[in-house]
Parts: structure tokens; sequence; C-alpha cells
């Protein structure tokens, strides 16, 4: 039986162009899917890399921006005054007596039992004066306390407030026990911050 040569002749390409499949998905085709991923993963790292360029274009402006914000505080009375920590542990100290004193009548209705200044551990873009503050007090007195706190000029600001209330009993001479106002045991961070800028090293 003798076929058709045109037959032979399309079976032979079909055959062919079969094996050609095979051997390009046996041997290329890894090869050419993993250079697509390749250049996908470079654009996206061009794009990247063109995005922290741009960025850092910008940090000369923001860095002169920065310095003109800090260069006008000199003038600005929400810091306090003092130029060096030690005098600035020395003011904030002196302005939260007064602050207590102004609502106290009776040193036993709100006694400050100790404050000590503290290291700030986590520096900003200003220097930072903290005073760790524990205090005994009647509850309508702190309150009004830390109302003066919010309104005093320079800026204060209390940060970790932690209260626990304490019942205090009194006895007089030829007198009953009487309860008096309950009392607040309350520990806190003060802080204000100096006219002086903390020089970063990014900012060098």
């Amino acid at each position: 039986m003798n076929l058709d040569p045109r037959i032979s002749r399309w079976s032979a390409i079909m055959v062919m162009l079969l094996i050609l499949v095979i051997i390009y998905f046996l041997f290329f085709h890894w090869f050419f899917v993993a250079h697509a991923g390749l250049n996908e993963e470079v654009s996206a790292l061009n794009e990247s890399r063109q995005k922290f360029i741009n960025e850092a274009a910008k940090t000369p402006d923001l860095r002169a921006l920065l310095q003109d914000v800090k260069a006008e505080v000199g003038s600005n009375n929400e810091f306090l005054q003092a130029d060096s920590k030690n005098l600035g542990n020395a003011e904030i100290t002196s302005i939260f007596k007064n602050i207590v004193n102004q609502q106290s009548e009776d040193i036993a209705d709100c006694q400050i039992i100790s404050q000590s200044p503290t290291q700030d551990r986590e520096p900003e873009q200003f220097e930072k004066i903290i005073l760790r503050v524990r205090m005994r007090c009647q509850y309508e007195i702190f309150v009004k306390v830390v109302d003066l706190i919010e309104e005093n000029t320079p800026s204060l600001f209390v940060n970790d407030l932690r209260v626990e209330t304490r019942n205090v009993n009194r006895y007089r001479k030829g007198a009953k026990q009487t309860n008096a106002p309950e009392k607040l045991e309350v520990r806190f961070d003060l802080y204000a911050y100096l006219k002086k800028p903390i020089e970063k090293q990014d900012e060098k």
C-alpha cells in the first residue's frame, strides 16, 4: 500500500513539530520561565531604587528645614528657660513645688514625698528634663494640680501616671477617731523640654 506523498510530508512535519515541543518543554521552558521571573525582579528593584533616590534627594531640604525650626525656638516660651540639664532639673522642680503649694493650704493635704531627676532613655529632637514624682494628695487637690500642670508655661507633660487610694485615720486628744478625706498615692513622670536641640547622627 502506497501513501500519498503529500500526506507523508505533512505527517513528517507534524512529528517533527511534536518532537520540537517535547524538547522545548524538557530542556528550555524552565529557562525562559526563570528568565522572565528575574526580569520582573530586576524591574521591581529598579523601581525601588528610583524611589530611594527620589527620597534621598529631599534629605538636604528636610535637614535645612529642621535646622530652621530648631533655630526659631529661642523665643518660644513653651520651653524651659534653663540652658543646661542641671539648671533644667532645678527649674522644673521649682515650678512643680510652686504649683502644689498654690493648691494646698495645709501641707498634710498634699505632700510631695519624693521628686528625683531621671535620664531620658528615648531622646527626641530636643533635650528632655524628666522628674520622677511620688506624692500623697487629696483627690480634689490633685485634680487642681493636674489642671495647673496642663495650663503652665513653659509646657509641662505627665507620663506613666499611677494612682492608688489610701484611707487616712486621724486621732485627736479627747476626741473620737475621725476619718480624714481619702488620699491618693500618686506616681508619675513630669517632664519638659530645653531649647537645646539634640544633634542626631543623620542630621550631621
